[in-house]
């Protein structure tokens, strides 16, 4: 407990979250015995995250609404070692890069919000080097390519059963691209408003699928390729053939500037995959913004939702909360060094992943607690608060030196344990 409570005013107290620099600000600790129980003590990480699921949980409980906001964030990293490392899509980056990514899940109540749950994602550059992963400590029952639609999903279930309070699931284009994450949630009896590709491709009624011949062959083999009977289009193109009174004028509430009004255009659709013999009912919704300059957005979005169960503010309002996990990503990066570990392992990882969110769960009580008295507390005054209130390391010269004697000698036996 003493070692946690140390490594969470270290997020806090140091300029740069990396073991070497907190241990250098955070009176009372010793090196060698935080990067162990950073690295290698054994204890478990989960119900960290659970008990901070029900923080949150408990926290929104009078709130209104509230979203299950599911996501994916990179971590830029150098070198081949550290677990999960990959070329691969980085949000942060924009492009390709060498980095780690995990599939996040973050409760949102507007204007409150924080991160619950997470899994770090294993390319299959991973999950097929077996010796590679035990080095790295991944669990044996780990070791098995899932991908981030499954991760995202078994987030959800876990969340669910472990009786976390949420409206709805809510996600970008990318979980709304996934057929098999919609379909499984539908089978979850679990709402979801997800965002979707402008090339979505839709049916504007039911389509009728059956085998071609209703499965009986005249020659050869029998079909076993499902068809429709009419051809679906993209969500783009119904925008070309709406009327302007067919946009409803709404104010989408969020963000430190205000509302934000936009034009709503909602239409049952249907999905298919090619491969169900039945499609699969959603309502496809379509907002339009304008910038100050007038320059026209356009997003979509899939619900599950049932015709008319929701007005069409109400789906602008659900689509519109995902901002809110853009907003807890960029808190935990930058006010608590989510992307700062210098470590390499599974345990390691996950252990600083739920120390973050256990304080990402302290800041959103603090704004709930004093969200009369200070309606805009953000995350950095808390930490302004916390680094002012502290004791710290390092404000003499002397003690400047000797830090800078014992960072070497720690850098030396880094390089040491490198090299075995």
């Amino acid at each position: 407990m003493e070692h946690a409570k140390k490594y969470i005013k270290g997020l806090f107290q140091s300029g740069k979250r990396n073991i070497e620099r907190m241990n250098e600000v955070v009176p009372e600790t010793e090196y060698e015995s935080m990067r162990h129980f950073i690295s290698e003590s054994p204890w478990d990480h989960r119900p960290v995250l659970d008990k901070v699921a029900h923080d949150g949980s408990e926290l929104f409980f009078n709130c209104g609404k509230v979203a299950l906001l599911l996501d994916e964030s990179g971590h830029l990293k150098k070198g081949k070692m550290s677990v999960g490392v990959s070329k691969q899509y980085s949000g942060q980056a924009g492009k390709v890069e060498n980095c780690q990514v995990a599939v996040y899940a973050g409760l949102s109540c507007h204007p409150f919000y924080a991160l619950i749950d997470a899994e770090l994602y294993l390319p299959e550059s991973w999950t097929k080097d077996e010796k590679r992963c035990q080095k790295a400590g991944v669990p044996a029952g780990r070791i098995k390519h899932k991908t981030k639609g499954e991760l995202a999903y078994e987030i959800v279930e876990r969340q669910k059963s472990l009786g976390t309070r949420f409206d709805w699931v809510g996600g970008d284009g990318f979980y709304g691209h996934d057929y098999q994450l919609g379909k499984k949630l539908d089978e979850l009896g679990q709402l979801f408003v997800f965002e979707a590709h402008s090339n979505q491709m839709v049916y504007l009624s039911e389509p009728v699928i059956s085998l071609p011949g209703n499965g009986a062959p005249s020659k050869g083999r029998a079909p076993k390729r499902y068809k429709a009977d009419v051809k679906p289009v993209e969500a783009r193109s119904l925008v070309f053939g709406l009327e302007p009174t067919d946009w409803e004028p709404v104010l989408v509430r969020h963000g430190s500037k205000g509302g934000m009004r936009a034009e709503i255009y909602v239409r049952t659709v249907y999905v298919w995959d090619h491969k169900e013999e039945k499609a699969r009912q959603r309502q496809l919704v379509i907002r339009r913004t304008y910038s100050k300059s007038g320059a026209e957005e356009i997003k979509y979005a899939l619900s599950n939702a049932e015709q008319g169960q929701f007005t069409n503010l109400e789906l602008a309002q659900m689509l519109s909360e995902r901002y809110f996990i853009e907003r807890a990503f960029q808190d935990a990066k930058q006010e608590l060094g989510m992307s700062e570990y210098q470590v390499r392992g599974w345990l390691a990882w996950h252990h600083h992943i739920a120390l973050v969110m256990m304080s990402m769960m302290f800041i959103t009580r603090e704004k709930v607690k004093f969200n009369v008295q200070k309606p805009l507390l953000s995350a950095y005054d808390v930490r302004e608060v916390i680094i002012r209130t502290y004791a710290r390391k390092g404000t003499t010269i002397e003690e400047i030196n000797e830090q800078m004697k014992v960072r070497h000698r720690q850098r030396a036996m880094d390089q040491l344990r490198n090299l075995t």
